[in-house]
């Protein structure tokens, strides 16, 4: 399958007058557009381009049986800057003899690639938070004002470079410096201040195509919006089941340090194989900031917790750089554990929110099973109620009963699963036989009815979809809800979990009137 395939992203850089180092070829009875004679030290070698490497994307253009000279006249057009997405010769060949539609291969990460809608991604862009550590004395990268555009921007981007190894692109825009805006200040301005900074500096940056979304919503771009995806370090999520001692570790309150730390872990406890560290700052518990909470607040909303809770962590270091950003280490959870939502809700949608239901509430879908399965994939996270569809595949009974992306499972086959745990739904759908319906709800919809305590079922809509003729023929298997496969953090396919409410953690208890300590 398409998913299967891991392709490399190289980003090349060369100055003006020089060539990216590699030539670009077709050969007789050998299929692609082949990369040959990589210039050692060369831009091409320094992303890790190597002989006989198949190129399938230039940019974000799908390039494979592309003619030849049109792909070249891509690389060139791009200037100084180009992005190649490539597989080495044995998947590239293996790819091939099986058929697959490299069309649809992903970028490294597994983000699928977006559809272009209005000039912008399907996807709400994102600006991006870029960590430069010096090189050599050096940021590698230059400022540039742009004439009849305000602010300061990013160019000579040096290959392989610190701003060039943090993601920084030409022509990106400088919206912070280290948390502090910086949009109108002049160049000599924010070169002192980057001097000031030290061998380091945190960049809020957002390209032309994101700039211009927000400028057309009238939304001021903030370093919570971005994606914290690229930073080097990173928090942590772990996710804990009580054993026969609790859960082996002590949450303490000091005075030296701010916040609930993570002390004395107890060997072979839970806590110390899901990861938690000595010393660990506790940022959350199942998606909720606690850093506002007392003590006891806190040990209380851990026994509420039951047998099994999720934590979200960072190291001092890893605080630290997010302090440098501006930004709570929360950012991760949400981007990691809420799926990409939009970064900000229009003003004039937020105005028309109101106490009332939503217009359209949940509805009924109506599925046949094809050879492979329906062709949708379900998704939970642990900690959090709620199940969910991640993806529906494309030409599948599942797309041809309006399932959508995001939409939260209710019922199937007319019986409440909003608690069902992990095996408990599995054994639903397989029992199901070829016929299945499921009645689902938009997430925002379902978030406000759990607001204003309003039951969903009771709001459904019954009037059935119309049912396919025909299966689908070509889901791929990832969709079929009969061999489910469990993810950590994040259980994929039609396999669920919830927490389940068992014993509460031991009770707490104070050392001393300036320190807190319980023992979890």
């Amino acid at each position: 399958m398409a998913a299967d395939i891991q392709p490399r992203l190289c980003k090349l850089s060369k100055k003006e007058g020089e060539s990216f180092g590699f030539y670009l070829r077709i050969e007789k009875n050998i299929e692609g557009h082949l990369i040959r004679s990589v210039l050692t030290g060369g831009p091409a070698d320094a992303v890790g381009l190597r002989d006989g490497d198949r190129v399938i994307r230039v940019n974000t253009v799908f390039v494979d049986g592309e003619e030849h000279q049109k792909v070249v006249d891509l690389i060139k057009k791009s200037g100084n800057y180009v992005t190649l997405l490539v597989l080495d010769d044995t998947t590239y060949t293996h790819a091939k003899k099986q058929g697959i539609n490299l069309s649809q291969v992903n970028t490294p990460n597994q983000t699928p690639i977006q559809p272009v809608v209005n000039g912008f991604s399907g996807k709400t862009p994102r600006p991006k938070l870029c960590y430069l550590v010096k090189q050599a004395s050096s940021f590698g990268f230059s400022l540039k004002t742009v004439e009849g555009a305000p602010g300061l921007f990013m160019t000579e981007i040096a290959p392989a470079g610190a701003a060039f190894n943090a993601g920084v692109e030409p022509n990106d825009r400088i919206i912070e410096l280290n948390g502090e805006n910086v949009e109108n200040i002049s160049h000599q301005q924010l070169v002192t201040k980057m001097k000031a900074s030290g061998n380091n500096i945190m960049l809020l940056l957002i390209d032309e195509t994101s700039d211009k979304y927000f400028k057309s919503k009238m939304i001021k771009v903030v370093a919570s919006m971005a994606s914290v995806k690229g930073l080097p370090l990173q928090p942590r999520i772990a996710q804990l089941t009580k054993g026969p001692q609790g859960y082996g570790f002590y949450l303490r309150v000091e005075q030296q340090r701010q916040g609930h730390l993570i002390r004395e872990i107890d060997q072979n406890s839970p806590a110390e194989k899901s990861g938690l560290l000595d010393g660990d700052l506790l940022i959350a518990v199942n998606g909720d900031v606690v850093d506002h909470l007392e003590h006891e607040s806190l040990v209380d909303k851990i026994k509420k917790c039951g047998n099994q809770v999720t934590f979200l962590v960072v190291d001092s270091t890893t605080n630290e750089l997010y302090k440098q950003a501006g930004i709570s280490p929360i950012c991760y959870w949400k981007e990691v554990y809420e799926l990409d939502q939009p970064v900000e809700v229009e003003e004039s949608q937020e105005n028309q929110r109101s106490t009332e239901s939503p217009q359209h509430g949940p509805r009924m879908c109506h599925l046949t099973k094809g050879p492979e399965g329906y062709g949708f994939i379900l998704n939970a996270i642990k900690g959090v109620q709620g199940q969910f569809i991640k993806q529906v595949i494309k030409g599948s009974t599942a797309e041809e009963a309006c399932l959508q992306v995001n939409d939260i499972l209710i019922e199937v086959n007319g019986i409440n699963v909003e608690r069902d745990t992990h095996e408990e739904l599995i054994e639903k759908i397989k029992t199901s036989g070829d016929k299945l319906s499921l009645l689902v709800i938009r997430k925002e919809e379902y978030d406000h009815y759990k607001e204003t305590n309003n039951p969903t079922s009771a709001n459904a809509s019954r009037e059935p979809t119309p049912e396919p003729v025909t299966p689908p023929e070509n889901i791929e298997e990832e969709s079929t809800p009969e061999e489910p496969e469990t993810q950590e953090p994040v259980a994929d396919s039609p396999t669920l979990a919830r927490r389940e409410q068992v014993k509460s953690p031991s009770s707490s208890s104070a050392e001393e009137d300036t320190d807190a300590d319980t023992q979890l």
